[in-house]
């Protein structure tokens, strides 16, 4: 599948702020079955932007703007190639082991940390996803154990916006049984972990294609699981689905305090509102000019006045200098 993605996020402050310092986590990744063909992001005020990958390998673009300001506006722009992914997860061979031993790089991957609780209701919830796919007379496969987990929180969890914040933990969606993306996302990891299976947070897009799947309209989220005969799958607890060719991957991470998309300060008094909106386009073909990736400035206006005082003063300063213009005419 070939995507064009635009995503768009104004931040606006009710006062001025100034030495605005942000990172940036929104060029899709460049994995074996996507390819990122072109990745533009368009900064305003004007600023200039560096790139770097964090310890996990996901682009980060970074800039900082010292001007005084009220508004940071910012476009990043992604044209990407997606291929089908085996999905039949009762298929693989892998058979669930409770006690078994990975690799040193996956340990991130197994322990409690952040957002991702280790809670009694935890562990109640995925010893009884467990109940449902064991048998005496043969070993879990884990296929059906991740299938049965992302059944289990269809059927006894709501997709509701304004329950829970950026920053909650699994307890308050297992307390509200409510929550969006990233609380399911949340969720999920904290089961597999419980049952000593590695799983990763997984920030991107998602395309609707045919079907009007949650979260397509701004970033989403999902779980990536590790199995030994294949690597890492992702699958989507808030559609209950295993992502497909209409996922993007931005980055990856233990909980999402690793991949916010935005995440940075400022210097100021002034509250801050962010508006974020995603567009994708499937494309028929790649386009015959592929813009080169890179860095540009969109038209947002600075303070550049010496009054450090706030807009109530800036207005009064703006409406005296008219009067004595109209006085002078």
């Amino acid at each position: 599948m070939l995507l064009s993605i635009k995503h768009t996020t104004d931040l606006f402050y009710n006062d001025y702020i100034n030495e605005s310092v942000m990172e940036l986590r929104m060029a899709p990744r460049q994995e074996q079955n996507q390819r990122r063909l072109s990745f533009s992001i368009d900064i305003g005020p004007a600023t200039s932007v560096k790139s770097y990958f964090d310890w996990l390998g996901n682009t980060i673009h970074a800039f900082s703007i010292n001007a005084m300001h009220d508004r940071i506006q910012i476009i990043a722009t992604s044209i990407v190639e997606t291929e089908a992914r085996q999905n039949r997860l009762e298929l693989f061979p892998d058979v669930w082991l409770p006690d078994a031993n990975f690799d040193y790089t996956l340990c991130d991957f197994l322990l409690f940390d952040g957002a991702i609780v280790d809670t009694p209701l935890l562990r109640e919830l995925a010893a009884g996803v467990l109940s449902q796919v064991s048998s005496r007379n043969a070993p879990v496969k884990l296929g059906n154990l991740v299938l049965a987990m992302l059944k289990m929180i269809d059927e006894k969890f709501e997709y509701q916006k304004g329950v829970t914040g950026a920053s909650s933990p699994i307890t308050e969606i297992l307390e509200h049984r409510k929550g969006v993306c990233q609380d399911f996302t949340h969720l999920m990891i904290g089961l597999a972990r419980a049952l000593n299976i590695p799983a990763r947070y997984v920030s991107g897009y998602i395309h609707p294609d045919r079907q009007r799947l949650r979260g397509y309209t701004q970033t989403h989220a999902w779980v990536e699981l590790f199995f030994p005969s294949i690597g890492w799958v992702g699958v989507d607890p808030t559609n209950n689905c295993v992502v497909g060719e209409n996922f993007v991957k931005v980055a990856i991470g233990r909980n999402f305090q690793d991949v916010p998309p935005n995440k940075g300060v400022y210097k100021g008094k002034s509250e801050e509102r962010i508006d974020v909106a995603v567009t994708s386009e499937e494309l028929k073909s790649v386009p015959a000019e592929l813009a080169a990736e890179r860095a540009g400035v969109l038209n947002v206006p600075i303070y550049e006045g010496t009054n450090q005082g706030g807009k109530e003063q800036h207005r009064e300063q703006q409406q005296q200098e008219q009067q004595e213009q109209q006085q002078q005419q």
